[in-house]
Parts: C-alpha cells; structure tokens; sequence
C-alpha cells in the first residue's frame, strides 16, 4: 500500500496497515527547509521550486504532498488587493480591498485566471504533481469561503455585520463561493487531487455557534457540493476550540474535519466515529517547533491514544507549522506514526 491508498483508506474510514501522518500546508516550512523564500518562488523556475518541495515532504516522511500553500493572500492580491511579502513565512494582506459588500459587485472571479502569480504557482503544482506520479495524494489548502470574505472586507467588519448587515454578508459569501471554486478548478488542472479547505476565521475563538451554523456552515456545504464528482478528496480545517460545533461538521459533504490542539480528539471520536474521518491535533509551535524529538513522540503517541487508534484518523499537526521548526521534529512525528 502506497501513501496515497493509506490516506484513501483513512478518508475512507477503513483501518490502515499503519498509521497514516502528515503536515497541514506547511508550504514555508518546506521552501525555507530547501533554502527558498515564498516570494522567490514565485519568480522560480518551476521545475525547481517543485523539486524542493517534493525532497521537503517526502523526505519529511509526510504522507501528503502540499502544493504551493502558503501563498493563500496571492487570491486576494488577484482580484485587486493588497499585499505584502515577509522575508520569512506567509504574505499578509495590507488592507480591506472592499469598503461596503455591495462593493464586491465590482469584483471578478475570473480574474484569478489572468494573475501572474497564480499563473506561477500553477507551473510550480504542475511541475509536482509530475513528480508525485500519483503515489501521493497532491493537496491544495487555501483559505474557504468565510475567512476570505473577512479577508477581502476585514475580519472585524464581516463579524459587526452578522448583526448589522446579515444580507450584505450573505451577498459576499456567493461572491467568495464561486471566488474559492474557479481558483480550485485551476488547480484540478494542474494535479490537484485533494483540497483542504481552511477557515482560521470561522474559529469558536472569533463567532458563535450560532452564527457559525447561520453564515459560515452554509458556505462550507455549497464548496462541498460542488467538489462532488471532481474526483478529489476533501478536508475542513478550522482553527481553535471549535469543541462546541464539531456535531454540525457531520454530513456537511467533506471527508475529513482538522481539528487545533484545543479540541479533544476524544471528543472527535464520540462525535465522528464511522461518519467522517477526522485529523491532528499535535500543537504546531508548543510541540512541533520547540520540543525535543523525543517530547513529540510523547506527545504524538498521546494524541494516538486518544483518537483512538487508526481508523478514520489523521495524525497531524493541529495547524500550520512555523518556518523554523526543525526537520528532526516533523520526522519524530511521520516516524511515529510509520511505527503504529
């Protein structure tokens, strides 16, 4: 069994012959690991920026492959935006590019297909899905629905507007549904055969559950909805305690829910056991970039245990990790997993 039918045997809620491990995104990392910044890639030759991150994660013992993530701001710089590169980790956006929602009106989805950057970064998933020759799965993570509506309008603004404005939010979030879906379609294209949906804003740290089930859910299943009969695999990744919606996540149309180091895997279990299959949730700093080896292993063997074993479950780091973690960290965590 390869690593992409022992990932297809998790999604799948099968029990694999091992423990199926793998990093979330993790696209700083594996370029700054081969000596590359973000932004050179961008100005790379494909060939060679796809090179790096093939050696990054497989060389990681990473079971996924991730395709140029890290860039998830380029689709907001895309359509108009601002943005600005760091020397080291992910591009930030400069500021809200709409100032009412009926501004997004003005916008196009199509324009991410004219963008240069996207463009590159296309050559770049192109070049490695090559490598990949389908023994791993290619995954794309970029940001969902909700979070890129607060992207686009500011985080602030999209949550006075729950209660302010609910149509207007609702006006953006068809904008950046079909905005999420034609970027994904280009990277079907190019050999993306699994996607990760990630939304930091739809967190239990920034909006109700109530207003989560009303705004955000509904988003999420049309993207879902609309990746069936794309022949991908398909993941949510939200970040912090979102312990008092995981019950929603159930028959929302994706095949595996990424949970942060703040919700119980036990708790995931109980709620997705034989349902949906489910990921993480090791801590990308506390563990993942300042503990010794040894103390990952400790830790990943913890969270093993109390997911419950293999079946249906994903060991991975509750989030993206930090450029700087070091290499023999990462691998503590895949080799405990190719040890169970």
């Amino acid at each position: 069994m390869n690593e992409r039918e022992l990932i297809g045997a998790v999604l799948d809620l099968k029990t694999p012959p091992r423990l199926a491990s793998t990093l979330m995104s993790a696209g700083a990392w594996a370029l700054t690991s081969r000596g590359w910044s973000l932004e050179g890639a961008l100005a790379g030759e494909s060939e060679a920026v796809a090179e790096a991150l093939y050696r990054a994660y497989t060389d990681a013992g990473s079971d996924i492959v991730w395709a140029m993530s890290g860039f998830n701001n380029v689709i907001v710089g895309a359509v108009g935006g601002k943005i600005k590169f760091r020397a080291k980790g992910t591009p930030d956006v400069v500021e809200s590019l709409l100032k009412k929602p009926s501004d997004v009106d003005g916008l196009d989805v199509q324009a991410v297909a004219r963008d240069a950057w996207v463009r590159s970064l296309l050559g770049a998933t192109r070049a490695l899905a090559k490598l990949v020759n389908g023994e791993r799965y290619v995954a794309l993570t970029r940001w969902g629905p909700w979070t890129l509506a607060g992207l686009l309008y500011g985080a602030e603004n999209l949550l006075r507007d729950v209660y302010r404005n609910p149509d207007g939010v609702r006006r953006m979030l068809d904008f950046t549904v079909r905005l999420y879906l034609a970027y994904a379609e280009l990277y079907f294209d190019n050999g993306v055969d699994f996607v990760l949906l990630a939304e930091p804003t739809a967190s239990g740290d920034m909006i109700s559950r109530k207003h989560f089930e009303a705004f955000a859910l509904p988003a999420f299943k049309r993207v879902f909805e609309a990746l069936k009969g794309k022949g991908v695999r398909t993941a949510l990744h939200i970040c912090g305690n979102i312990g008092d919606r995981l019950d929603l996540l159930n028959g929302i149309g994706t095949e595996l829910i990424s949970v942060d180091y703040k919700v119980s895997l036990a708790r995931c279990r109980e709620v997705f056991d034989g349902k949906t299959a489910f990921a993480g949730n090791v801590d990308p700093v506390g563990v993942m970039q300042r503990e010794s080896p040894e103390g990952v292993r400790r830790v990943c063997e913890a969270c093993v245990a109390e997911a419950g074993g293999g079946r249906g479950y994903l060991l991975m780091p509750g989030c993206d990790i930090p450029p700087s973690t070091p290499a023999v960290n990462i691998r503590a965590m895949t080799g405990t997993g190719r040890s169970l």
